[in-house]
């Protein structure tokens, strides 16, 4: 219940950096510094969505047989 919780509240504010990143015009040094602060927080997010959903294993990637069909 509490991973999904955080789990929504990650993404809302993902939702509001997401916006922030898209909206904000580059004009002044402060509205640079938002922009990169909005890409800090998108890859804060990433990474803490990744460990909040249970959906997102990737137990099998990069997984290869031993011996290939049709190989040798």
């Amino acid at each position: 219940m509490r991973k999904r919780i955080g789990l929504k509240v990650v993404k809302v504010v993902a939702s509001i950096a997401a916006v922030v990143f898209l909206l904000v015009p580059l004009a002044t040094w402060t509205q640079v510094l938002l922009f990169i602060g909005s890409i800090v927080v998108l890859l804060i997010c990433s990474v803490a969505t990744k460990n909040l959903d249970d959906t997102n294993d990737d137990k099998d990637a990069g997984y290869w047989p031993n011996k290939p069909n049709g190989f040798l």
